[in-house]
């Protein structure tokens, strides 16, 4: 099992999602999270038996929201959008994400980050198990559809 470490205070870009890397202090805000100063939290695994869909939300925060989603034998997360952007990191087993007329490789070594109303789709490679961790900035589910 691995996992996570969170702080209470992180920075936030407010820079469009492909630009440069670099950011004036007017286009860079601190944002704080509610709870505890530090926390860990638990990342699942290699994916055991269970639903074909498994969603997990781990923090749920005003500025963040972190959630693990467990697809099984080759299960296809259908096309939606969040209001808000987000990353798509693959922590076991590999696939697609579909954003518009784009086909992204996900696996461990690579994440998709996508600006926000950027429809998207997740397909484990054939017949695998695909665990994603998904890092909305902001409380995605309240904007997510």
């Amino acid at each position: 099992m691995m996992r996570l470490i969170l702080t209470t205070t992180f920075a936030v870009a407010a820079l469009p999602l492909g630009g440069c890397a670099t950011q004036s202090a007017a286009q860079h805000h601190a944002a704080t999270l509610d709870g505890p100063p530090s926390r860990v939290v638990a990342l699942p695994g290699t994916p055991s038996t269970g639903e074909p869909r498994e969603v997990r939300v781990l923090v749920d925060e005003p500025a963040l929201k972190l959630a693990s989603i467990v697809l099984r034998g080759g299960t296809v997360l259908p096309t939606h959008h969040s209001q808000v952007p987000v990353t798509i990191m693959a922590l076991h087993g590999s696939g697609t994400v579909v954003a518009g007329s784009e086909r992204i490789r996900l696996d461990p070594t690579h994440a998709v980050v996508l600006a926000p109303n950027v429809p998207h789709s997740v397909a484990p490679d054939t017949g695998t198990d695909l665990v994603l961790l998904v890092h909305h900035l902001g409380r995605g589910e309240e904007h997510h559809q």
